[in-house]
Parts: structure tokens; C-alpha cells; sequence
């Protein structure tokens, strides 16, 4: 059966539905990445709204592609003026907190976007549930529009206003900046500042039944697929300008987190969305059925995607990394060598299986050396292995006795040509021993190597001999790699935090306050106290404080006061945080003994139950006579205190932590977590 040629008309409808599908996803996907990686950055945040606001109003526009009565067409519509009216008060509060940025005071413009809110909001619900703002619905398909209210051209005059004010704080901004970077990410800015007002405004409602009719159909689209092709590409660009806020990661980090994350979310869910779109043409060109063609084109789409982002992954690294090639491919080939204690395990376990299929024994086990003490790494063979290797008490004396017959054998050769094994509860033992790479001529015990015996005496055959000598050297190799590597984290740990510091200090531009010859704060001392978000931090440290991602990756690591806790926490980071801020709270304990009933013990209370103890909020609001939602009042104004003391140790150089850690919490407590380090074994326990 012959296909119908499409009409001009119709390709026009069709690519301004795929337009519009491509900036919902846009949105979407910008709106998730900014929440999900500078959602503590006020710029950020605001930026969100703004994305929200472009999200509603677009999703409308796809949505009202598929109605066919005036009555879906006009909800759908309302719907779409929630996006469109509190448009201009996200335009003003993102260049405000932009404008922020810059260290200028913006007291009167705050007063001015909650005027814009309160206007916005009294906008978005005249025309939900009124007829002031817009009118009756106009449905002449394809073209759908309201009719314009008593009220419209005052919006729309107020909607100019606020595009033009936020314009003009982008503008300022950028005038305030000190370095060519900063300048030029604010030109980028500015040049996509204006792709949400271009794409939201509706033009129609403004032009009347003078854009209705067929008629002027195809131009009405045209104008509009040209204005969503331009706003994809600005919101794009106000996207990389914003995702710099608020980070102290480097510039390389960012750019690289970007691309992978446009290339492997919104690009692929864009080419779905367009094969899907095309897949009715299709059918009617190919007569198909939709369900073959839906499958094929899916699939192809998401696997030739991701095969061209594999293959072509050396051409991006090139773009973004330049002239820092070598040292990004150092740090990459460091994450895939090094061992982490699942990999050491693995390895082991599979070298120690192959041993004991060689030897023809049914087990054998693998223990390192961790100062006086033997740590089991690795078991092989059937149930109650294990039990029956802790079972034996002088491994450690076994150690020694094997190193003495290593060196009576010259470094352990025995006649065979393989080490010489030592016979001890049932198992033959090798001591695993390596030259020590700090000093030449010293040897490192590592660890010991242990097989079932088959006899009391160590006898292998020429086949066994062959292979024995290998398996040894591989398990010592991969325990002293271990140790090296131990070495590396351990060092990471002390260089992170400094690492973190120095990007924070990258991240702090010496804008000058307006009136004002005064250096910010920020510049002269960029510690975490002069963070807007300082006392959040303080509040998720305080949640998490016997262990948990809110500790031992929080913002507060930067404090001065806890690097030189340092010492006092065996050279952890998180233990040090914790110990910090104990004794912030004991600052806020009075004198005398613990009291439920007084208000001085008050504040101490709620903060001893809530995160030393790690009551439940309910149990501690009946243990001091208050209702919970006291409670949570007091709770803020406690966590605002143990702010203010953090605040004074850091900046008063006081009083040093005390060595003597908090106690650990009774046992029951809801927020005991385990230890930070593992339990040392028995010492005569592998």
C-alpha cells in the first residue's frame, strides 16, 4: 500500500515536539546534576528553581502535543503557568545569589525577590483557578493557546521587569570579577541567562487569534523549533557555568564529570527519545509493526551509544586533560594496580587453592605479620578449616622456629631446590620473608604460608618442586605488595585533608565588599567556619558521630583544630572530628553533677542523649518532660551553640583537645557504630 508523502506542516509539528522533548530532558537531567553535586551551593540551588521552571513549562508543551479536546488542552495549559509565573522571581533570587557571590551586599535586592515571590505565586494561582491572569482556552489543532486576561499585559510587563533587573545583576557580577577565568565563565553566564525568558514567555497569549489558523501554523512552529534549539544549547552553557560554584574540586575534575555524565545520561536518553519519536514514520514507510521497529531502534541506539563513548573515551581524555596526560595516566594506572584487602583475599585464595591441588592436600591457610601479631588473611579447604587453624595457640613461636631453619638452610634451599617447610600441628609451615625495601640488607617477615602435612617429613616430587618455589614467591609478593600499599593509604589519609584545604583556597576569589576596604573573611582564613552551610556541617557530624559518610566525609576534616588532633586520634581524620567535637560539647556541660530537670543542663542534655547515646527522640522527650517538637527546637539551638564554640576554638587557637577520648556509648545505644580500627587478634593467633 503506497505511503502518503508528510506535508510541510507535519515535519514542522513533528521536529517542534522533538524540540520540546530535548529541552524537558535537558531540564531534567541538569536539574539532577546540579542536586546531586552542588546542591549545598546557594547559586546551585537557585539555578534548580530555574531548571524547574523550564522543566514544567516545556513538559506542558509535549504533553499538549497528544490531547485532542479544548478541555485536556486547557488543563494542560494552567498547568503550564505554574513554570511561566514563578519564572521571574527564579530569574531575580539565581542573579541575586549570583550577584552574592561577588561579596556584594545585597540587602534591598532580598527584599525586592520576596515581593517577586509573593507576586509570582498570586500570578500562578490567578491563573490556575481564575480567569484575571488568562481566559478561556483557544484549540484550532495544532495550534492551542489561552486567551489573554485583565490581567496579562501587567504580568507581562512585570515578567520584562525581572528579566531586565536579573540581566543587570549578571552584569554586575561580571563586572566585579578579578581574573580573566572568572570573567569569562560570567560572559558564559550572561550570554544563557536569557534562554529560559526567551523559551517560557507565551508569545501566542500575547499575539492572540492573530497567530490562530492554519495559516500561520508553520511559521508559529518554525519560530519555535529556532527557539528551542537556542535554549538547549544556553541552558547547556549556564549549566557549566553553574556546576563551578561551590566546588573545590579542579577544574579538570568538573569538566571530566560533565562530559561523562552528558555523554552517558541525557545524550543517550536524546537519541532514544528521537528514535521513538521517528519510530511512526518509520511504520508508515517501511509498514512494520511497531512493536519490531520499537525494539530494534531502542536497542541499537543504547548499544551504539555506548560503544562510541568507549571507543572514542582517548580522544575525550585528550580534550579535557592536555598537557596534564602523564600524570592523569599515573593516577589511573595507581587505581587499577593497587590491592584492596577483597583483592589480596582473592588473589590469595586462588593461589592457595592451586597449592594445595598441586601438593594434593585437602587445606591450607595464609597469615600476615601485622607488628607481634599473625592476622588469618586466607583459608582453603572444607568446614571448620578455619576453627581448626585458630584452634592452635603458638603460631607465632612456629614462626620463629621456621626462621631459624630457613637460615640454617641457607635462606631455606633445601636439597630439592625448594624451601624447606617446618612440621607444626598437622601443617607444614613456610615463613614468608622479603627484603625489606627501606633498609638493604634487612628482611621483612611478612607473614606464614601453611599446608596440611601429607607426612611428618617434607618430601615433594620434581613436579611439585617446579612449581612450589613460584607459588611462594607470588603469595610473599602480593603480602608485601599489601604492606606497600598500606603505606600509600595511610599517606593518603594525612595528604587528603591538606589536599581538600589548598582547594578551597583555589575556590575563594578576592572580590572586594562593596563599601567596604575590608578583605572577606574567606580570603584571609578559608576554614569551614566562614561557610554559610557551617552549621549544617556541624549538625550531620553530630548525626553520624559514632561512625557513618556524614563524619568521615564532612567539610569539617578542613579545621585547623582537627589536624592538630591529629596526633591525639593515631593519625585519623574522623577519630579526630569526633574528638573535636566532644569537646565542644563538654564546653557547653555545667558545672556540678548531671541534672534532667534544670534548664542550665538543658542544652548539654539533649545533646548528650541525642548523639552520644543515641536515644530516640521520643525516649528523650519523655525523659525531660517536653514534647518533641520542643525538642527539636532546643536541638537546633544546641547544634547552633556547639557551632559557636567550634567557631571560637578555631579561631582562639584554644585550649587543645583533650587526649582522653569520649566514652564509647552504652551497649543499646542506637547510634553505636563499631570501632574505626579492627580488633587486634590474639598475638599467638593467626
Amino acid at each position: 500500500m503506497p505511503t502518503e508523502p508528510f506535508s510541510l506542516p507535519e515535519l514542522l509539528f513533528f521536529a517542534n515536539t522533538l524540540a520540546s522533548s530535548v529541552v524537558v530532558i535537558l531540564a531534567f537531567s541538569l536539574l539532577a546534576y546540579t542536586l546531586t553535586y552542588n546542591f549545598r551551593n546557594p547559586v546551585a540551588r537557585r539555578f534548580a528553581l530555574l531548571l524547574t521552571c523550564v522543566m514544567v513549562t516545556y513538559a506542558a508543551d509535549v504533553a499538549l502535543a497528544r490531547v485532542i479536546t479544548p478541555g485536556s488542552a486547557a488543563r494542560w495549559l494552567r498547568f503550564q503557568w505554574l513554570g511561566i509565573a514563578l519564572l521571574p522571581w527564579a530569574y531575580y533570587t539565581f542573579s541575586n545569589a549570583v550577584l552574592r557571590t561577588t561579596n556584594y551586599r545585597t540587602g534591598r535586592r532580598s527584599t525586592l525577590s520576596f515581593i517577586m515571590l509573593l507576586v509570582s505565586l498570586a500570578s500562578a494561582g490567578m491563573a490556575l483557578f481564575t480567569r484575571l491572569l488568562v481566559d478561556s482556552v483557544y484549540y484550532d489543532p495544532p495550534i492551542a493557546y489561552l486567551e489573554a486576561g485583565p490581567l496579562f499585559w501587567p504580568f507581562a510587563a512585570y515578567f520584562a521587569l525581572a528579566v531586565l533587573l536579573s540581566l543587570h545583576n549578571i552584569w554586575k557580577a561580571r563586572q566585579r570579577c578579578l581574573t580573566e577565568r572568572s570573567r569569562k565563565r560570567m560572559t558564559y553566564l550572561l550570554l544563557g541567562f536569557v534562554a529560559p525568558g526567551i523559551g517560557i514567555f507565551p508569545y501566542l497569549i500575547a499575539l492572540g487569534k492573530q497567530a490562530g489558523g492554519p495559516a500561520f501554523a508553520d511559521p508559529v512552529f518554525l519560530l519555535s523549533i529556532l527557539g528551542n534549539v537556542a535554549v538547549s544549547a544556553l541552558l547547556v552553557l549556564m549549566s557549566y557555568t553553574v556546576a563551578y560554584f561551590g566546588v573545590y574540586t579542579p577544574d579538570r575534575v568538573v569538566r571530566y564529570r560533565q562530559i561523562r555524565f552528558f555523554t552517558r545520561g541525557p545524550l543517550v536518553a536524546i537519541l532514544v527519545i528521537m528514535a521513538i519519536q521517528t519510530i511512526p514514520t518509520v511504520e508508515r514507510i517501511m509498514g512494520l509493526p511497531r512493536n519490531v521497529v520499537l525494539f530494534s531502534v531502542i536497542t541499537g541506539v543504547i548499544v551504539l551509544s555506548q560503544l562510541v563513548l568507549s571507543v572514542t573515551k582517548s580522544l575525550v581524555d585528550r580534550l579535557i586533560y592536555r598537557e596534564d596526560r602523564e600524570e592523569i595516566a599515573w593516577l589511573r594506572e595507581l587505581d587499577r594496580r593497587l590491592l584492596t584487602t577483597s583483592d589480596l583475599r582473592q588473589f590469595l585464595e586462588n593461589n592457595l587453592a592451586a597449592l594445595c591441588e598441586l601438593l594434593r592436600v585437602p587445606s591450607g591457610f595464609v597469615a600476615a605479620a601485622v607488628g607481634p601479631d599473625l592476622l588469618l588473611e586466607s583459608v582453603v579447604g572444607p568446614p571448620g578449616t578455619r576453627d581448626q587453624v585458630l584452634a592452635v595457640s603458638d603460631w607465632s613461636e612456629a614462626l620463629s622456629q621456621a626462621l631459624r631453619l630457613r637460615r640454617q638452610n641457607g635462606n631455606g634451599l633445601s636439597g630439592q631446590g625448594v624451601q624447606l617447610p617446618l612440621h607444626h600441628a598437622g601443617f607444614w609451615i613456610w615463613p614468608l620473608v622479603m627484603a625489606s625495601p627501606d633498609n638493604e640488607g634487612q628482611e621483612a617477615i611478612l607473614g606464614i604460608l601453611g599446608v596440611q602435612a601429607r607426612t611428618e617429613a617434607p618430601l615433594f616430587t620434581q613436579d611439585e618442586v617446579a612449581v612450589l618455589q613460584t607459588m611462594l614467591e607470588r603469595i610473599t609478593l602480593a603480602l608485601m605488595d599489601r604492606r606497600l600499599q598500606q603505606q600509600v593509604f595511610v599517606a593518603l589519609q594525612r595528604l587528603i585533608p591538606g589536599i581538600d584545604r589548598i582547594q578551597q583556597m583555589r575556590g575563594v576569589t578576592p572580590y572586594a565588599l562593596e563599601n567596604t576596604e575590608a578583605p572577606p573573611a574567606e580570603l584571609l582564613d578559608p576554614s569551614p567556619i566562614h561557610n554559610p552551610e557551617f552549621e549544617a556541617w556541624v549538625k550531620d557530624a553530630l548525626s553520624h558521630y559514632w561512625g557513618g559518610p556524614k563524619l568521615t566525609r564532612s567539610p569539617l576534616l578542613q579545621l585547623r583544630i582537627v589536624g592538630r588532633s591529629l596526633d591525639l586520634a593515631d593519625g585519623n581524620p574522623t577519630k579526630a572530628l569526633r574528638l573535636v567535637l566532644g569537646q565542644a560539647i563538654e564546653r557547653l556541660r555545667p558545672e556540678g553533677k548531671q541534672d534532667l530537670s534544670t534548664p542550665e543542663w538543658l542544652l548539654y542534655n539533649i545533646l548528650e542523649m541525642r548523639f552520644i547515646q543515641g536515644q530516640k527522640v521520643r525516649e528523650i522527650a519523655q525523659r525531660l518532660a517536653m514534647s518533641e517538637s520542643d525538642l527539636y527546637r532546643k536541638q537546633r539551638v544546641a547544634i547552633g551553640q556547639v557551632a559557636r564554640i567550634l567557631t571560637e576554638m578555631e579561631q582562639g587557637d584554644l585550649a587543645e583537645p583533650s587526649p582522653e577520648p569520649r566514652p564509647e556509648p552504652r551497649s543499646g545505644s542506637a547510634s553505636a557504630g563499631p570501632p574505626e580500627e579492627p580488633q587486634k587478634a590474639h598475638p599467638s593467633q593467626p
